[in-house]
């Protein structure tokens, strides 16, 4: 079941929100789709401050010991510790005992690095290469050459994608996804939620992503 563009005819879906040959706003759609999760958003500055910790209490200052009464032996001073220093021989036997006592320090582990696709699957079970620029759409063969890269024709029987809907590009050792601005737009589905690819953003994938583009769903290994 299709509907028809208000401005120039042209057959469209229901959930359509833009004309895919004229680009018009023809509707909202239904069911609205999360963004895909960018930074983190900065720290409110009217936020009110921390309290502040209050002053730490000064410790008593001890007294001095009571003066012994006459007759009563005084303690001997404390002997000083030698300035000397100490022989070659001692140095040494007292190095491996420090070695000894001194607890090894402990080396952080290695963060390991996400893992990078290297490949899409289309609906009709071809396998491609992700090691260059892959234009997606309905009619991408124009489109492509703006992108640099190779376009990939996909069948749309019901018209929900765009002549250049998707964009996958290898960049600096991973790969992204970019909807250049696709009439219905497109989701990004990792560990069973759905996300919406921002237009003209780059989104990094990681192997088990699926692209869906309209009725057509690509796989990510």
């Amino acid at each position: 079941m299709s509907t028809q563009c208000r401005y120039c005819g042209e057959a469209v879906r229901p959930d359509s929100m833009f004309c895919p040959a004229c680009g018009q706003l023809i509707g909202a759609v239904g069911g609205a789709v999360p963004p895909f999760p960018g930074r983190a958003p900065a720290a409110n500055p009217e936020s009110p401050s921390a309290p502040a910790a209050p002053a730490p209490t000064l410790a008593p200052v001890p007294l001095p010991a009571p003066r012994p009464a006459s007759g009563a032996k005084r303690p001997e001073p404390a002997r000083r510790p030698s300035t000397k220093a100490p022989s070659a021989g001692a140095a040494a036997a007292e190095a491996p005992a420090a070695d000894a006592a001194a607890p090894a320090a402990a080396k952080p582990a290695a963060k390991a690095a996400p893992a990078v696709p290297t490949s899409v699957v289309l609906p009709d079970g071809r396998r491609l290469d992700l090691d260059r620029v892959l234009v997606f759409g309905r009619s991408p063969e124009q489109g492509a050459p703006a992108h640099d890269g190779v376009p990939v024709r996909l069948d749309d029987p019901g018209r929900a994608m765009s002549r250049v809907h998707l964009v996958l590009r290898p960049v600096n050792g991973a790969v992204t996804a970019t909807d250049p601005g696709s009439a219905n737009g497109t989701l990004l589905e990792r560990d069973g939620v759905q996300y919406a690819l921002v237009a003209g953003t780059a989104s990094a994938l990681v192997p088990g992503d699926r692209l869906l583009l309209g009725d057509v769903t690509l796989s990510v290994v």
